[in-house]
């Protein structure tokens, strides 16, 4: 019996050695525990010797049954990992997508609250401008009777620091009187027309305090009133020497060059102006006025644009605006401009003449005619003598209604 014993625990190790090599530590662990039980169960084994089963079908089954259990468990870790794997990656593209929504959310909110902001402080401005258009109209009419037309646009001089009072009369205190008193002595005499009694007004002033920013600034535009160019000039150096971000002066010294015809040298003044005071629309129209006579319409559409965003009511933007556009053959842009003009201001006749030089070179005949003669009823000496020269109106010279017009 001890013999058959020994037997078969020396066929059990053998089969562990055969399958040692092919199956895990869990395998062996469990055919070796079968094995023992094959010892201790002397009638169990008994009948697997009486069967006598061929060692390769019992090599068989014990790999079924191994392969089975690992298969089982691999399975098992395969779920749990995908799992994690998917997890881990929707996790992070979940967390983004929550961020990106969070911030677009965000950004639309803050898009919406700067255009309230924008809305209000435009709102605002207006109301402001509004207060004043009535003085700068007043001033405009001033300028325009007191300058002659430009054939090609309309020049603004403004001057702003130019305050009106009521005169005073002093007696026999002359020597009592102070710079400031001078100083509004030549103011009073400038809006009378009294050039040369405001200049000496202003010399007297200077000579007693120098440093008078606004003083030589309003020298300046006196004797620009004058052409006495040269002179004007040095009064607005002196006042940007003392005052160097005095927009009027810069801006004022700009009309003078650009009546000089030293075209780069206004720009730069009018820049100068502009960096002082971004929202100077007078000097964004009259920067366009010198592109224009530059021949540089696109420069000069730019600037105009700027100065009708400061100022949506500025006449002579828009008419500047339609001359330049016209010149670029943007005709209908050009004529939306002039009507823009028009709505603020219909009784202006450079508007209408300007719109009929646009429609004649178009060839659209009878609104040219049309538009000439609402200008020619406006100004009729200096529209008709405009008109017989002008070489936009080419095309009317041989229609009789065009003759007769301008007779």
């Amino acid at each position: 019996m001890k013999i058959a014993n020994q037997v078969r625990i020396t066929k059990a190790m053998r089969l562990s050695s055969i399958f040692r090599t092919s199956i895990s530590s869990i395998a062996l662990l469990t055919i070796l525990v079968c094995a023992s039980a094959v010892s201790a169960s002397e009638p169990r084994a008994a009948l697997l010797v009486t069967q006598e089963l061929p060692q390769q079908q019992l090599k068989d089954e014990i790999r079924d049954q191994v392969q089975e259990e690992v298969d089982i468990a691999f399975g098992r870790t395969a779920v749990l990992l995908n799992g994690l794997v998917i997890a881990l990656t929707l996790l992070p593209t979940a967390a983004g997508v929550g961020v990106w929504f969070l911030w677009s959310k965000l950004s639309k909110q803050t898009t919406i609250a700067r255009q309230e902001i924008e809305s209000l402080h435009y709102d605002t401005i207006s109301q402001l401008k509004l207060l004043i258009s009535d003085a700068e109209s007043i001033l405009g009419e001033i300028q325009h009777q007191s300058h002659p037309a430009d054939v090609e646009t309309d020049l603004l001089l403004p001057d702003a620091q130019i305050q009106e009072f009521a005169p005073v009369n002093y007696g026999n205190y002359q020597q009592l009187l102070t710079a400031d008193d001078y100083a509004k002595q030549g103011d009073a005499c400038f809006f009378e027309n009294r050039y040369e009694d405001a200049i000496t007004a202003y010399n007297q002033a200077l000579q007693i305090q120098p440093d008078l920013a606004d003083t030589w600034n309003n020298r300046g535009v006196v004797l620009t009133r004058m052409q006495r160019y040269p002179e004007a000039i040095a009064s607005y150096e002196q006042a940007t020497t003392i005052r160097p971000t005095y927009p009027d002066a810069w801006n004022n010294r700009g009309v003078v060059l650009l009546e000089l015809q030293k075209y780069p040298e206004a720009i730069g003044c009018y820049e100068q102006a502009i960096q002082a005071k971004p929202d100077y629309a007078d000097a964004w129209n009259n920067r366009g006025v010198a592109f224009s006579k530059m021949q540089e319409y696109e420069q000069a559409v730019i600037s105009y644009n700027q100065a009708l965003q400061v100022k949506n009511d500025y006449t002579d933007a828009w008419n500047n605006r339609g001359v330049a556009l016209s010149k670029l053959q943007k005709y209908e842009a050009a004529i939306e401009s002039y009507d823009n003009a028009a709505k603020i201001r219909p009784d202006f006749y450079r508007i209408w003449y300007n719109k009929a030089r646009c429609y004649a070179l178009q060839g659209k005949i009878d609104l040219a005619i049309e538009n000439l003669n609402r200008a020619v009823n406006l100004n009729p000496n200096l529209c008709k003598e405009l008109a017989k020269t002008e070489a936009d109106l080419e095309k009317l010279r041989e229609h009789d209604a065009f003759k007769q017009l301008i007779s």
